[in-house]
């Protein structure tokens, strides 16, 4: 008889309990309850390891409740071009370790799970979208060796540039040769001071241009592709904005905008790192033919020179063709270069400041 009674008291104190931890469960539903994403943003280079946390909150207010939970996710899903996996921390914490192979930016983060009660038993399932999480992934073109470029005696511009030139300031003076121009020559009270009397001449500067615009010209949707072109037309941009912030000259980056012509600019290396993620906005071609116009050179893609303003620009100015895929690059005329990811950006900066 005492069994049956021990049974049954031990059954109801398990009734009330399961009953507690469902009602725990339940009343951490919906206006209490919810799944947060923290940060909010993350910043980290090409194929860098970034972490982010998965956790249960309040949506108003602390339940003392709260602590009974656990959480359990079962899939995490981040934007094309980053692989993730993750692992429980805590009750109510999951971490999320982001591998990004490809630059750029990159927007989005979905995940699947489970909110279990206090005893286990019990369990719902939710999912959650996170569409203002976003992944900033910097190119490694911004921690490549310092690479110089030989900057023409014909460039002109707004900056001393600190080598023979054809500017009007004074640079050096050198001794006169049968090719230099006669104009240069300093005058016979000059030539009488020297102890042989040589015949000296002006030599004048070189300079640079205060900033350069770069014209990134998009108007397809790639679709599951585009990571792989953002990440080479990340590249280029940053290994070109590195040769000429090295060179005194400042870069400034004009994408068609519904505004119109939107425009980042950097002065020095961790503004470039900003402007290379920053550029990234969507797509939109509305005004393709006064970012063409205005830009010193143009960064573009093959689909785009089907578009007549993109490939009649690309015919006039100095361009960047990104593949940014397998396959053969097509025959190009003109002043463009085709750059698949393994080319130098050093002639094509060459080439622009010889304009």
């Amino acid at each position: 008889m005492l069994d049956v009674k021990i049974t049954l008291a031990l059954s109801f104190a398990l009734s009330v309990i399961a009953a507690v931890s469902l009602l725990t469960l339940r009343l951490s539903r919906g206006d209490v309850a919810v799944l947060s994403v923290q940060p909010q943003r993350l910043r980290a280079f090409k194929l860098e390891r970034a972490v982010l946390t998965l956790n249960v909150t309040r949506a108003r207010r602390r339940r003392w409740w709260m602590g009974w939970l656990s959480l359990r996710v079962d899939t995490v899903r981040m934007p094309g071009g980053v692989d993730a996996s993750f692992r429980a921390v805590s009750q109510t914490a999951v971490e999320v370790t982001a591998i990004p192979r490809y630059a750029g930016r990159y927007r989005g983060l979905g995940a699947k799970y489970e909110l279990n009660d206090p005893l286990g038993i019990f369990g719902e399932f939710g999912e959650a979208e996170f569409e203002d999480f976003t992944i900033d992934v910097l190119p490694l073109a911004l921690l490549a060796p310092a690479r110089g470029v030989v900057i023409p005696a014909v460039t002109m511009g707004e900056k001393p540039a600190g080598r023979r030139g054809a500017a009007q300031e004074l640079y050096a003076i050198d001794e006169y040769h049968p090719f230099a121009e006669t104009k240069e020559i300093l005058r016979k009270r000059a030539a009488a001071r020297t102890p042989d009397e040589r015949l000296l001449i002006r030599v004048r500067e070189a300079n640079i241009p205060r900033s350069l615009k770069i014209g990134l010209l998009e108007a397809v949707e790639r679709g599951s592709g585009r990571p792989v072109w953002m990440d080479s037309t990340t590249e280029a941009v940053a290994a070109i904005g590195m040769i000429l912030l090295r060179g005194g000259t400042e870069v400034e980056v004009l994408r068609s905008s519904p505004g119109g012509v939107a425009r980042l600019s950097a002065s020095n290396p961790d503004e470039l790192a900003n402007l290379v993620v920053e550029m990234w906005t969507p797509i939109d071609a509305s005004h393709l033919p006064d970012v063409a116009t205005e830009a010193d050179f143009l960064v573009t893609g093959l689909e785009e020179l089907d578009r007549t303003a993109v490939s009649e620009a690309a015919r006039g100015k100095p361009s960047l063709l990104v593949l940014g895929g397998p396959g053969s690059p097509p025959r190009m005329t003109g002043r463009t270069t085709v750059y698949t990811g393994a080319e130098s950006v050093v002639r094509v900066v060459s080439e622009v400041l010889a304009r």
